[in-house]
């Protein structure tokens, strides 16, 4: 075998499988538990989540607000979701959007049935209220569909506060440390 020949069949081979450890799968959905070098949420506060469609200006985004049975000590009877200014300042919004609560994990089971919910834009609240407690340790999931994204990326702390059973005050749970509009156009 010449020495011309084995490189150009050499090269070939090293540029195919270069470009194949180079183009990666893409993903279906941006998940979370990134690293976090300096500050951030302590891990025992931090709420796992996951987002579909989830790219700027995105009108079909679904978040997946997913809390884990440990975290929920006793039983449920309202929740209250703050999420930051910032989020409507850049554009994005609940005015569409739908909420259901299902039971499990990842994208949640059987759905949980809802009495009421109350957006309040002004405060920048969702009020979530079961038509039956949420039992002790039982894990679940807020899904709010259609939600429309800000126009920008940005990470958005989404706090989570419950009325527990026989409690006159809201806890804190957690905050779900959102990264929203992380995917470019066409991704999804």
């Amino acid at each position: 075998m010449s020495i011309k020949r084995w490189l150009s069949q050499s090269l070939f081979g090293a540029l195919a499988v270069s470009g194949l450890a180079i183009a990666g799968g893409t993903a279906i959905a941006q998940t979370t538990e990134g690293l976090t070098i300096f500050g951030g949420i302590d891990p025992e506060y931090r709420l796992s989540y996951f987002i579909d469609h989830n790219s700027r200006r995105s009108t079909r985004s679904r978040y997946y607000l997913r809390i884990a049975g440990g975290k929920v000590p006793r039983e449920v009877l309202e929740l209250q979701i703050t999420y930051p200014e910032a989020f409507e300042e850049n554009g994005g919004h609940f005015t569409n959007a739908n909420i259901e609560l299902r039971e499990g994990t990842g994208r949640g089971g059987a759905t949980i049935a809802v009495d009421e919910i109350v957006f309040n834009s002004d405060e920048n609240i969702i009020e979530i209220y079961p038509d039956e407690p949420i039992p002790a340790n039982k894990s679940f999931v807020v899904v709010i569909s259609e939600v429309r994204n800000p126009n920008r990326y940005g990470n958005h702390f989404f706090v989570l506060d419950v009325l527990y059973q026989g409690g006159v005050l809201r806890d804190f749970v957690g905050i779900w440390p959102l990264e929203v509009a992380a995917e470019l156009p066409g991704d999804d």
